[in-house]
């Protein structure tokens, strides 16, 4: 069959990772993957071992911890484990999802940030790190006991920092509490036999089930061994390496192909959905693209580069910056960064769904060439507005007075 255009959308979570542990042929019982799991009967009367230190880790243990004999988490280094609510319950945890949150981040490549932004980071950076400090603090003081116990697990830097991030439940945390989970900073270091695993801390646990919470590998396995290569990997690799993909969406000097859901994100939904708009806008031609390949390798090595740094992590796993490849999308495409119409409700309010609902109709119009379109936001009330207006607030107050 003969195609023109391709989109992949297998994204980054379709291959599991499972570790090939020493003496594994010894273990009477399974070694599976998290994402292996479907139903409570596979944990019931097991005594579980659950391997990884994110999310999908937390989430299995658990499970584990209410359905399973035992549990044991087991944790290469600590992390920052993040409940719902920060700030003693006067932060939720979805005030992530707000323009004002990810402003204490450092700058994203490419990202379109203010004159503003830049300027505070780059000569008050001090600012950012005594937020991260109070936040760390708080979660520190608050879970201690429940989460951070033994100093053991007290990440090694700051809130802040490139340390990944584990989202807990309240059940994680009275499962802990209970006894019902129980982590250990260690790794596999041998089956010994049918049901008896060493540590490399030179402890022995017994178990009839590993949960591999490890990851998914980043391969695109059904493309051709040339197309593979061009996109910077092997397919008889099992690498995590990237895939070159500028925007992360298409790869350089293949104009019919894109990618669609290769991240990860805390609003991955939401990036999609602006993802799969820019990639139709591409195949339509309406995007401006770099003026040279060159420059595309450039956008995808610095963001690379960017997201080592920050999570030791590849430039697919961005974290907790989930609206700055959203405004680069939007910006690409020449669409309003500005999805309310005050600078209020724009920087404080929790950025949901509904900001980007009307996308198809604003390029839409835009590819009509209807500026005037209702679809475009003409006039937005923004910081510089209200500045104003309060000085002409003092200024006739002071005029009644005198």
């Amino acid at each position: 069959m003969e195609f023109d255009l391709v989109v992949v959308a297998s994204g980054l979570f379709s291959t599991p990772y499972i570790r090939i542990f020493p003496g594994q042929n010894k273990f009477a019982g399974s070694i599976v993957h998290a994402s292996d799991i479907k139903t409570r009967e596979q944990l019931e009367n097991k005594r579980v071992l659950v391997i990884g230190g994110g999310k999908s880790a937390a989430d299995m243990a658990t499970l584990a911890g209410m359905y399973a004999r035992s549990c044991y988490m087991i944790i290469r280094r600590a992390f920052w484990v993040v409940p719902y609510d920060l700030l003693h319950g006067y932060l939720p945890l979805e005030s992530i999802f707000t323009r004002v949150f990810t402003a204490m981040f450092d700058p994203f490549p490419y990202a379109p940030h203010s004159a503003l932004f830049h300027f505070i980071h780059r000569h008050f950076p001090f600012i950012s790190k005594i937020l991260f400090d109070i936040i760390g603090a708080d979660i520190i003081a608050t879970y201690r006991s429940d989460l951070f116990d033994d100093k053991a697990f007290l990440p090694s830097g700051s809130f802040g920092n490139g340390e990944n991030y584990w989202r807990v439940t309240e059940e994680f945390i009275k499962l802990k509490r209970e006894g019902r989970i129980i982590r250990k900073l260690a790794s596999i270091d041998e089956i010994i036999d049918e049901t008896t695993i060493r540590l490399d801390s030179g402890e022995y646990l017994q178990a009839d089930l590993i949960v591999c919470a490890t990851g998914f590998s980043h391969r695109v396995p059904f493309l051709s061994e040339p197309l593979s290569q061009a996109l910077g990997q092997s397919i008889t690799s099992s690498s995590r390496a990237d895939l070159d993909l500028y925007r992360r969406a298409i790869p350089v000097g293949i104009p019919n192909i894109a990618f669609v859901g290769f991240l990860a994100a805390a609003s991955y939904w939401m990036f999609v959905e602006v993802q799969s708009h820019w990639v139709s806008d591409y195949f339509l031609g309406r995007l401006v693209l770099p003026a040279t390949e060159k420059e595309m390798y450039e956008e995808i090595q610095t963001t690379r580069n960017f997201m080592r740094k920050q999570f030791n992590q590849s430039s697919y796993y961005v974290q907790y910056y989930w609206l700055e490849p959203i405004e680069i999308y939007l910006k690409d495409m020449g669409l309003s960064l500005h999805r309310t119409n005050n600078w209020i409700s724009e920087y404080f309010g929790i950025y949901r769904a509904e900001r980007i609902k009307t996308l198809h109709k604003e390029r839409q119009a835009k590819a009509e060439g209807k500026t005037s379109s209702i679809w475009h936001r003409h006039w937005y009330f923004g910081f510089g507005h209200t500045v104003l207006v309060f000085i002409l607030c003092i200024w006739f107050i002071f005029w009644i007075v005198v």
